[in-house]
């Protein structure tokens, strides 16, 4: 039996910004929206890094993330 093999182009961080504010939410297949969750979450990280000034501990902690 033949298996059916779709291809998912990888979400770019504007794609997933788009999507997450008309909508709130993520939605696709399964291969898409990990990886779009994961920018996500990185790109919400670097902003409170960036809007929030941290002390040196949680700002070492952050740096071994990047």
């Amino acid at each position: 039996m033949g298996e059916l093999a779709l291809s998912v182009k990888k979400p770019t961080p504007g794609e997933v910004l788009e999507e997450v504010s008309t909508r709130g939410v993520l939605r696709g297949p399964v291969d898409w929206v990990f990886p779009a969750w994961m920018l996500y979450v990185k790109y919400a990280t670097q902003k409170i890094i960036k809007t929030f000034q941290l002390s040196e501990g949680v700002s070492s902690l952050t740096s071994e993330t990047r």
